[in-house]
This record gives structure tokens, C-alpha cells and sequence, in this order.
């Protein structure tokens, strides 16, 4: 089975970076204490206050069930950073299978 790169990308208020760090570590941390997901948050090198939420999942299934672990710690948080830090609110996804 083929993994799957699954990616968040938006843009934060620059007055707001120091916060949006702080509440994007957190879920980090949450998410790899409580989850098996490979998971990070990144900076595009290129443009400040860029970011992209990267998850690289093993299978369909795992990609699938994203949503169903999503629990009230993990809503509360991605919830506070599309509301709070995000740019207008816009978030970009993409989605890429691994070739066999």
C-alpha cells in the first residue's frame, strides 16, 4: 500500500506569529503523544508566516480515520489557530500518494 502526504498549508498574521507558535507546538506535541501519525508543523524557508501542517500516513485507512481521532484537544486547538492566527481563515490542502 501506497503512503500518503497529507498537507495544510496557510499563512499567519505577522503580529501573531509568537502565539500561532506557542498553540502549533502544542498540538505537535498532542498529536504525537496521542496518536501514531507522523506529524510536524514546517515553515516555508521562503516566505515568513507560511506554514503547512504535515501529516505522512501509512494507508487509506489511516488517512481516512484522520477525522475520527480528532478529539477535543486536537478540535480546540486547530480550531484556535484557523480562527485566531490564520490569514482571512484560508487553508489550502493537499493530498499526495507515495508511486509503487
Amino acid at each position: 500500500m501506497s503512503r500518503i502526504l497529507f498537507q495544510i498549508n496557510y499563512d499567519v498574521h505577522p503580529e501573531k506569529r509568537d502565539d500561532y507558535l506557542a498553540a502549533a507546538k502544542e498540538l505537535e506535541a498532542y498529536i504525537r503523544s496521542k496518536t501514531d501519525h507522523n506529524y510536524m508543523v514546517v515553515e516555508d524557508k521562503n516566505k515568513a508566516n507560511s506554514f503547512t501542517e504535515v501529516y505522512i500516513l501509512k494507508d487509506e485507512a489511516e488517512f481516512e480515520g484522520l477525522e475520527d481521532e480528532m478529539d477535543d484537544t486536537i478540535y480546540g486547538l486547530t480550531t484556535k489557530i484557523l480562527s485566531q492566527y490564520v490569514v482571512d481563515g484560508k487553508t489550502r490542502y493537499y493530498t499526495y500518494y507515495e508511486i509503487d
